[in-house]
């Protein structure tokens, strides 16, 4: 079974009011995780969404809402991180190999858990690479890749689903996963050693208390 996975991110703004406050310990924030799971044959048995009231950037990017199409609405009425994130561990049972497009959200999704204090120390997982196998796909030489869309446009999938949104580009990336896995497992590892500790660790806010 494969869990094919995308995020959505919010990040620091500044809204007229000076610099942006940019918290190093996670410099994107996930709002939406959007996931499908995939059966030992490659077919679509289920598709999970779900959106996350943003804790750290509190505000929506403009054009974080522009390209995605979340409202801040949307946002304020949905769950915290840790509930949000617990129903899609429900969701992906027993799989623990994450389809991606590219190596960033697992970055970033290793940020937000150690933000909320959900890893404690270090961690090595392996995650398949989509996109990377579309780039062996396509003979790309080494370092060069491809977007979401031009492979969705080079593979013929007919694109009825808006872009930029988790669980529409989780369909997508697992619509070529099913036509282009034989091209190689894509299996990568993360390890969190390779991201520096002052990005690991929850800073301790002096005036948390005041503001």
């Amino acid at each position: 079974m494969y869990t094919v996975v995308d995020f959505e991110f919010n990040q620091a703004f500044d809204f007229g009011e000076g610099s942006p406050e940019t918290d190093p310990a996670c410099r994107f924030e996930i709002i939406q995780i959007g996931a499908v799971r995939l059966d030992e044959d490659f077919n679509e048995t289920d598709r999970f969404s779900v959106f996350i009231k943003p804790e750290i950037y509190t505000r929506l990017h403009p054009y974080v809402a522009r390209m995605t199409g979340i409202s801040a609405a949307e946002l304020e009425k949905a769950d915290g991180f840790k509930k949000a994130y617990a129903a899609f561990r429900a969701f992906a049972g027993d799989s623990r190999i994450y389809c991606v497009w590219g190596n960033s959200d697992i970055r970033v999704l290793y940020r937000n858990l150690c933000y909320h204090g959900m890893i404690e120390g270090d961690i090595v997982a392996e995650y398949i690479d989509v996109q990377q196998i579309m780039a062996r796909y396509l003979k790309y030489g080494r370092g060069r890749s491809i977007g979401l869309k031009n492979a969705a446009d080079m593979l013929g999938i007919e694109e009825k689903l808006p872009f930029h949104n988790a669980l529409c580009d989780a369909v997508y990336t697992a619509e070529i996963f099913k036509r282009i896995h034989g091209a190689g497992n894509g299996i990568r590892i993360f390890n969190s050693k390779h991201i520096p500790k002052r990005e690991r660790k929850k800073e301790a806010r002096e005036n948390a208390g005041s503001k």
